[in-house]
């Protein structure tokens, strides 16, 4: 449950209109209980996303530079999101109402009927939120947390009432970048805030996981297996989340595509959850994945630092090439129909599946027999309930030749091939 304390700071914020002022670059710090500094950043100037970040930490500050530094136009979709869920911070966000659950909606309608407030205007809705890489951004629950966003929200109050006598290159609040060696500091004295100033470490490069260890009866069985191809490798972020507790953040899998370049087959390799602890799962699934298919890689290629950290041991215990390439033209590719996968409807997954399907029957690629009973008989029960587009039903039609049959559910066993199509007898 949220308190009382952080609604009211967040609609006292929210009057002083900071990101008038500030862009969202130029950030101050504050010192948290503990020593610890967080670091804040008031976005809306741009008038789109309104909201106070805290980053806490060399951490959260790390994962802040990243998000400044990024070059999101040239970045599809699916790279987009990964990048974007990489924040590591809480933030009180300012949305409409019908952008709140029914749970946040509830809980601000409690506080302003209590207090007396009037909630109206665009974005008049405060939102408490923890973004953790990696996870879905899940709302505030910790009483920590809750307090740590008090204290980022007084300390933006108190920097709104300097601003309101001095511009924002007086106190030194600059855009922050890579060269950036200090910020403005607040640092709380009883019910007033002294003004210091807040060393910035230095910027450290991205540090990949790379597994220690591996399946070594599978490695010493992958060297009896001829070599063969060029796979193009590729670690991305899975396009849904899971969740295993209806009260926890969910997590974004991430998933190894693993391509070869000439017949352009994918090999098929579960995803896991949490890879930055345990990377050494995801490395034996691969090799699982290559004994199953029998295909040892006479060369792997990849696009990316976190990608070669992975594969490294892998290739040198195998004494496979390994080479970092800015194009790999199969992997896009794969990586394209793979994440479009996710983003059609469910109609468009069925229209696709039936054309295929229709493509490789009048090929003989696919023979009728050959079909699994459960796709028959489903096909057959949404045909009787009618719940399909025409144009859909018309396809499967044309496939099946389904007729209905009274008394009871369509199967496979109750149709016969005839020239190549199934009939009812």
């Amino acid at each position: 449950m949220i308190s009382d304390k952080l609604y009211t700071l967040a609609f006292e914020y929210k009057r002083t209109k900071l990101w008038k002022k500030l862009s969202d670059t130029e950030m101050f710090a504050v010192r948290l209980p503990e020593d610890r500094i967080g670091y804040i950043s008031v976005m809306g100037m741009a008038g789109g996303h309104c909201a106070l970040g805290l980053y806490i930490g060399e951490e959260g500050l790390n994962s802040f530079r990243r998000m400044a530094k990024a070059d999101w136009a040239a970045m599809n979709p699916f790279t987009f999101q990964e990048q974007f869920l990489q924040q590591n911070c809480l933030q009180c966000v300012f949305l409409g109402k019908d952008e709140l659950s029914e749970e946040e909606k509830a809980g601000v309608k409690e506080y302003a009927r209590s207090h007396g407030i009037r909630i109206a205007g665009k974005n008049a809705y405060p939102q408490f939120v923890r973004y953790q890489p990696g996870y879905y951004p899940w709302h505030i629950e910790e009483e920590r947390e809750q307090e740590e966003l008090c204290e980022a929200l007084k300390a933006a109050i108190a920097m709104a009432g300097l601003l309101e006598e001095r511009k924002p290159e007086e106190l030194n609040l600059l855009a922050v970048g890579d060269n950036t060696r200090e910020i403005p500091l607040l640092e709380r004295q009883g019910e007033t805030y002294h003004l210091g100033k807040a060393e910035l470490p230095e910027v450290k490069p991205v540090s990949w996981p790379q597994p220690k260890t591996c399946n070594e009866i599978g490695i010493a069985n992958l060297k009896k297996i001829k070599r063969v191809g060029i796979w193009e490798c590729g670690i991305v972020q899975f396009p849904e989340p899971v969740q295993n507790k209806r009260n926890e953040a969910p997590v974004f899998p991430l998933v190894l595509l693993v391509a070869e370049t000439e017949s352009k087959y994918m090999l098929p390799i579960s995803p896991v959850i949490h890879y930055e602890e345990n990377s050494e799962e995801l490395l034996n699934l691969m090799i699982e994945s290559f004994l199953r298919e029998e295909f040892c890689p006479m060369e792997i290629r990849v696009r990316d630092a976190r990608t070669y950290a992975f594969v490294k041991i892998f290739c040198d215990k195998l004494k496979i090439k390994l080479s970092m390439e800015q194009e790999l033209p199969v992997l896009s590719e794969v990586e394209y129909e793979f994440f479009r996968h996710f983003s059609m409807t469910e109609e468009e997954e069925l229209r696709e599946m039936l054309d295929t399907l229709g493509d490789a029957l009048k090929t003989g690629e696919v023979e009728l027999g050959q079909l699994p009973d459960e796709l028959v008989e489903q096909l057959g029960v949404l045909m009787q309930q009618g719940a399909l587009p025409k144009e859909i039903e018309e396809r499967i039609e044309e496939i099946f030749h389904f007729e209905e049959k009274s008394g009871a559910r369509l199967k496979k066993s109750d149709f016969k091939t005839v020239k190549g199509k199934l009939d009812l007898p």
